[in-house]
């Protein structure tokens, strides 16, 4: 009972330990984005300067200026918005077939294919940019949506490896119970093992949805004159020393983090179960 008691004991000590670093930790997180928010309110740089931890001087006009002036902070947004549905969602249907395609099926080249889909995951393709800009070009994509939404579409390492990790533990009875009812495959596999995997899905898709919203080096490459958020921060950054000032900027920075934090907000209890590896299990 004394060993009990003591390693009872010696766990609280741990776990407060821990419990401490962990709030550290969140509050280094958590003191700049509050620092930020504050400082969007400032009117000007000088006030910025003079006290960047007081409310002295409160105003909308920096919000008012994104939607009211020369940067056309609608547009970004649209661009935004539009290339974040489109291209998790294109890239989550191939990666859920791919791994469907390869855990439920048995054919020859199975495994030829297994390993193609997951080279991705060590294979550096930064240095095919030069390729890709110049692909584009040919094909008349460069500078179009389509195009950054066509290269989504190739099947990513990560995202094919967890559907393929679902697809195989989920049982065949499921989908032979569904085709002796008369369902084709496409319907089998919509309406019977799609479900069955939905959690990881939502998972995937927030989580790709979050990286297209925050993603500069793609559209700055290859949607010149169609900017995003990311791409107008980086702009409204270098106009700073041209009469912007950092509140400005900041608030262009809350005002991009919005929509992610609302997204993580409604579908954490999805994302933390995938990466506890509940996505996993069929």
């Amino acid at each position: 009972m004394k060993k009990i008691k003591k390693a009872k004991k010696e766990n609280r000590i741990i776990m407060g330990i821990l419990f401490v670093l962990f709030c550290i930790y969140a509050a280094t997180l958590l003191l700049p984005l509050i620092w930020m928010f504050i400082n969007s309110f400032k009117p000007n740089n000088n006030e910025f300067f003079y006290d960047q931890w007081k409310f002295t001087s409160f105003t909308f006009e920096n919000y008012k200026l994104l939607f009211t002036g020369e940067n056309n902070i609608l547009e970004m947004f649209a661009n935004s918005l539009f290339l974040s549905l489109c291209i998790p969602t294109v890239s989550t249907f191939f990666s859920l077939c791919a791994g469907h395609a390869i855990a439920s099926f048995d054919y020859k080249l199975k495994n030829v294919f297994y390993f193609i889909f997951l080279m991705p995951m060590f294979v550096s393709v930064a240095g095919t940019t030069p390729y890709v800009y110049k692909l584009l070009n040919d094909i008349g994509l460069f500078d179009k949506h389509l195009g950054l939404i066509v290269m989504s579409c190739g099947v990513s390492g990560f995202g094919f490896l967890m559907y393929y990790s679902v697809f195989k533990n989920i049982s065949h009875t499921y989908s032979e119970a569904a085709m002796m009812d008369g369902a084709g495959y496409w319907r089998t596999f919509i309406q019977i093992l799609c479900p069955q995997a939905i959690n990881l899905i939502a998972a995937q898709w927030v989580m790709g949805f979050i990286g297209t919203w925050n993603d500069f080096s793609g559209p700055y490459l290859f949607l010149p004159t169609h900017p995003t958020l990311g791409v107008g921060v980086k702009e409204i950054s270098d106009k700073i020393d041209l009469g912007y000032s950092y509140p400005e900027l900041f608030a262009t920075i809350v005002l991009m983090l919005i929509p992610t934090l609302i997204l993580y907000f409604v579908f954490q209890k999805k994302i933390m179960t995938v990466s506890l590896g509940g996505g996993i299990k069929g």
